[in-house]
């Protein structure tokens, strides 16, 4: 086996059981649902988890400039599981909660910040778009494993030991987080000027808006409307995801990158657009799979994209996309949250696929490579 091919295996396994942790995680809105608390309870929660990671992220990315790297992804990767176990604990909106929320932005911003960096470290530079966007999908199909797995534990079992699930997979992370391939200190922090990157920071934070509001708020919202197994959403996003760097992505980089974003963009915004409308599961996994496929391709393309404007700093260059992407998040959380409780999911829903339009105006702003 090649070095490249050992590290990028590394890589893998730890992201994978990282976002594991995380991924189970994402039921975290049905639990608050389960102690009689409201969608805007929802968006507090959630939100205080990605203002975490935005005022974090940042000193991630200097640190891991003057730092190993896999010593700040394995830090992060241990506080997001260490506070895991702790949810079994919280009986409502108070202290705790929030507190364990901080705790696993930390975490996650030290983690997931630097992964990008990785995949550029030890990749030959005409495989790195293409190896980021592996990576991406299999963390993307922790989504639906993480969900599915934690319905189960929970229909059986119930919260608890849901909690403590997700908590030992996040542990495999941190144990492989000591074997991710080092990186090379530096003797000061390169220069950086964030306005090159700008467009593409844009259309992160829309990216993460658009997302944010999806993954958030389906599973609540598939309640109301007489489903509470949110897996069959999230196994179709991930089938999507799966297929654009199964087959998909060869055409779409024939296309040139701004018409594969914008058709890509496209397909992402049927879902938010259509789901108010959807009758039935079939018709939710079809909605969910176009919705993967066209994030499937933008997330990955666009962060590499911004790696490539900042090869003397790609660690800030990767805390810098998903730090704009965090803010979209934290927008979904508290913006549709508050419109959900004001006037339904199925406003709410419209009101995020509109936004997500804006993106359109954006690509024409980025040149095909």
């Amino acid at each position: 086996m090649s070095e490249q091919r050992r590290s990028f295996l590394i890589i893998v396994v730890a992201s994978f059981f990282f976002f594991l942790n995380f991924s189970e995680l994402i039921l975290l809105p049905k639990y608050i649902v389960y102690l009689g608390l409201s969608p805007a309870d929802i968006g507090l929660v959630m939100g205080a988890f990605s203002i975490t990671v935005l005022m974090t992220l940042p000193l991630a990315g200097i640190f891991s400039e003057r730092l190993s790297r896999k010593y700040v992804f394995t830090a992060g990767a241990a506080l997001l599981c260490l506070a895991t176990p702790f949810y079994a604990l919280v009986q409502g909106m108070g202290p705790l909660v929030f507190a364990l929320r901080i705790i696993q932005g930390v975490g996650f911003a030290g983690a997931f910040g630097i992964l990008g960096a990785f995949v550029f470290d030890i990749a030959a530079p005409g495989s790195r778009r293409y190896l980021l966007g592996i990576l991406t999908a299999i963390n993307i199909s922790t989504h639906a494993i993480g969900p599915a797995l934690g319905e189960y534990i929970i229909h059986a079992r119930g919260y608890p030991l849901f909690f403590y699930t997700a908590a030992c997979l996040g542990f495999v992370g941190v144990i492989a987080g000591f074997f991710l391939p080092g990186s090379a200190r530096t003797e000061r922090i390169p220069s950086f000027s964030p306005a090159r990157g700008l467009p593409h920071m844009a259309a992160a934070l829309v990216l993460g808006t658009v997302f944010g509001s999806q993954v958030v708020f389906v599973p609540p919202f598939l309640l109301t409307r007489g489903i509470d197994d949110s897996s069959l959403f999230f196994v179709s996003f991930v089938a999507g995801s799966l297929m654009v760097w199964s087959f998909l992505h060869k055409p779409l980089r024939g296309a040139g990158d701004v018409r594969a974003w914008i058709i890509s963009l496209v397909f992402m915004l049927v879902f938010p657009l259509a789901v108010p409308f959807f009758e039935g599961r079939v018709s939710l996994m079809a909605l969910a799979l176009v919705f993967g496929i066209g994030y499937g391709y933008l997330y990955p393309t666009l962060n590499a994209y911004l790696l490539d404007i900042y090869p003397g700093a790609r660690s800030l260059a990767n805390s810098l996309f998903v730090w704009s992407f965090n803010l979209g998040m934290l927008v979904s959380s508290l913006g549709f949250g508050a419109v959900s409780a004001a006037w339904g999911y199925e406003t709410a829903f419209l009101v995020s696929g509109i936004l997500g339009l804006s993106m359109l105006a954006l690509t024409l702003r980025l040149r095909d490579r």
